[in-house]
């Protein structure tokens, strides 16, 4: 006995060519195929009307479901090639229609009533698909300069013709009159590194001959519309390259020198172009000196320089000064008296990164030489270009890090530093041990109490003393910080009463400091580092967190807590007795758990978080690289509103990768795996934005 499988429902509308029939089955069986034919017409009609109407309401995927119905009823028939191409070009897909349009044409007769349509459809499908909007030259001008051309990364190489500067001559006029102007990389695109930019830019030189041929056709019609300019040195003169080129507004300049890099020719070459560069950059800069680029661009706004020798004492202010980054490669931190006489001299700056850590006495002058100043990275890089939160007329630092890497930072002059910024100060992360001394004038007591010494020394402090971090938000403890730093951090947390994130080695989380946390009002993100899971190494005991968690747990709907990160080193553990308490988290909205290697062992872990926590609506899982035990996705799909699903993995089972697509509620997924195509289709089909990074 023969099994159908599957039906083609257009053979069911066939007239049957019966071999035998008893009596009058025969007209019969033609008359209950008529009937199903007119009925499967209206039906298609009725599917097709309805199709239009989803179109028109764009529904887009649903009338396209109704257009496939009617070609599987009616293959033969031209009106679901029409209407599925109809709903195409309502799309914008013009391709596509036309795909389905040549469907249709192979398919039905050229008696069918929709056979001329479809012709005629495909015609005015492949016109669409052809046509080409030339926004830039027909938009007005300021739209195209203030929102088109900044979105557009229009950087210029050395080895290759700019594609948007060569479309027409209208492009070029438009991109040439964007306010940031162009930025020219001095190198060759396909070769970005330093050493091999390097080689490009010594052949492009070698032969002076050759210089027009490779590199100047592309910067001499465009010098004076380039505003930021890169150039790996090399063995290149950089007054040669001014003296040839005349860049009349360049902005930002940024030189990659070398040890053999000579110093005359570079400081010549910013003095050509200092009448307008306020944004200077300098990297292996051992030539130079500090000094000497100032006076070679006393208009910089901003400078940051690797490697440039910055002993040699300032001898004039630069008022317009207003970020600086110094970096040495060496271990040794540049003297008080240096740093001192160049703050002195900088009355303007607004933000000021400094590396190695130098003299902590810094800390208590820096508000009489620069009054303005907001962001301090002492001992630390900022990695950002983006000065938007500093205001020049605003008094008193905002963030503040301070970063030892294997340098002390005296705890007297760092209390007077917080109490001179208290009312201003809104970020404050350490990574430095903390070392009292003598001569301090101010202390923290073991109860996290403000002392006032008074020049008398730590063993006869006078009275007490108050503060209050009005603005202070946020604050962040690294693994720098020794155990006995507990106090101080205790002592910043309670008197700040606007406290919203904090971070914090294991270890700092003593009841003193949770005690702290507890009385803590708006505190909604904490973020905990277990650097070490061997008890044999970390001595300590969790009273501190334990407390601190039990409380946000016995505070139930009314905890403000709705954010946790746990760094857990290389694997988490289900077993550590304050992890268990995660789950029970009634508030929690965000859940980082971080570590390398995230075991089978963790599915009761995960899957009583899912019941505890009803809030949670973002988790994320892994580090990168990292490994996720299988099965682990298995135990996410019972979370009732979680959103946003970030799995840092290398790899996870195809298992796993389909579990994904069964979550309820699911509206982000950042992977860092391969997937298989098949299951990549059903991700997106469920989830509004899936991103494998």
């Amino acid at each position: 006995m023969a099994t159908i499988v599957d039906i083609a429902w257009s053979e069911l509308l066939k007239n049957t060519n019966l071999t035998a029939q008893h009596g009058n089955d025969g007209n019969r069986i033609a008359t209950a195929t008529e009937t199903l034919q007119q009925a499967v017409h209206h039906f298609a009609k009725v599917l097709n009307d309805r199709a239009k109407l989803l179109a028109n309401s764009a529904q887009f995927d649903a009338a396209l479901r109704d257009a496939a119905a009617i070609r599987a009823l009616l293959p033969r028939s031209g009106i679901g090639y029409l209407t599925t191409g109809d709903v195409y070009c309502q799309q914008g897909h013009h391709a596509a229609a036309i795909t389905i349009y040549d469907q249709g044409l192979e398919a039905v007769p050229e008696s069918d009533p929709c056979h001329q349509q479809l012709q005629q459809q495909r015609m005015t499908a492949i016109a669409n698909n052809n046509k080409r909007i030339d926004f830039i030259s027909r938009l007005p001008l300021d739209i195209v300069v203030t929102n088109i051309i900044p979105r557009v990364q229009c950087q210029v190489y050395c080895d290759i013709l700019s594609e948007y500067l060569y479309v027409s001559r209208a492009w070029q006029e438009r991109f040439l009159k964007q306010p940031n102007g162009l930025y020219y990389y001095f190198g060759s695109e396909n070769h970005r590194s330093y050493q091999q930019a390097n080689e490009f830019w010594h052949h492009l030189f070698s032969n002076k001959e050759d210089t027009f041929k490779m590199g100047y056709p592309q910067l001499g019609p465009f010098a004076p519309y380039i505003q930021s300019l890169r150039v790996p040195m090399g063995d290149i003169l950089l007054d040669d390259l001014f003296s040839r080129v005349h860049f009349s507004n360049l902005r930002v300049l940024d030189i990659h020198c070398h040890y053999s890099t000579p110093r005359g020719p570079i400081l010549s070459g910013l003095q050509m172009v200092a009448s307008t560069l306020t944004r200077l950059e300098i990297v292996d800069g051992y030539c130079l000196g500090l000094r000497d680029i100032l006076e070679s661009c006393p208009n910089l706004v901003s400078l940051t320089t690797d490697g440039v020798n910055a002993t040699m004492p300032l001898s004039t202010s630069y008022p317009k000064m207003k970020h600086l980054s110094i970096h040495r490669l060496s271990r040794t931190p540049l003297a008080y008296d240096t740093v001192a006489n160049l703050l002195s001299r900088l009355p303007s700056l607004l933000s000021f990164d400094i590396t190695p850590m130098p003299d902590s006495r810094l800390l208590t002058i820096l508000y009489d030489h620069c009054p303005y100043l907001q962001r301090l990275n002492f001992g630390g890089r900022s990695f950002s270009s983006s000065n938007a939160e500093v205001h020049p007329s605003r008094k008193g630092i905002t963030l503040a890090h301070l970063n030892g890497y294997g340098h002390s930072c005296m705890q007297g002059y760092l209390i007077q530093f917080l109490i001179t910024h208290q009312s201003s100060l809104e970020t404050f992360g350490c990574d430095s041990e903390f070392i009292r001394h003598e001569d301090a004038l101010w202390d923290v007591s073991s109860d996290a109490r403000l002392l006032w010494l008074n020049g008398g020394g730590r063993g006869n402090p006078t009275h007490s003393e108050s503060a209050s971090f009005t603005r202070l938000a946020n604050i962040r403890f690294s693994e720098g910080c020794s155990f006995s730093c507990g106090p101080f951090i205790a002592w910043m947390v309670k008197n700040a009463p606007n406290l919203k994130t904090i971070s914090l080695i294991e270890r700092h989380l003593q009841p003193i400091v949770a005690i702290a946390l507890i009385k803590s009002k708006h505190l909604s993100k904490i973020e905990i580092t277990r650097l070490w899971e061997d008890d044999d190494i970390f001595f300590g005991d969790f009273e501190g967190i334990l407390e601190f968690f039990q409380h946000h747990i016995s505070m139930g709907d009314r905890s403000t807590l709705q954010e946790v990160t746990l760094h857990t080193g290389l694997r988490l553990s289900p077993e550590i007795e304050w992890i268990r308490l995660i789950p029970r988290l009634k508030c929690l909205k965000n859940l980082e758990l971080l570590a390398h290697f995230i075991p089978e062992d963790c599915i009761p872990l995960l899957e009583a978080i899912g019941k505890g926590c009803p809030a949670l609506e973002k988790l994320t899982l892994g580090k990168k690289d990292g490994t996720i035990g299988g099965g682990l996705m298995k135990s996410l799909r019972e979370y009732p509103n979680l959103k946003c699903l970030h799995i840092q993995a290398s790899a996870l089972s195809d298992n796993d990768l389909v579990a994904l697509t069964t979550f309820p509620s699911l509206e982000q997924l950042y992977l860092q795996c391969d997937v298989p195509d098949f299951i990549m289709k059903s991700l997106h089909k469920r989830i509004h934005k899936v991103i494998i990074k």
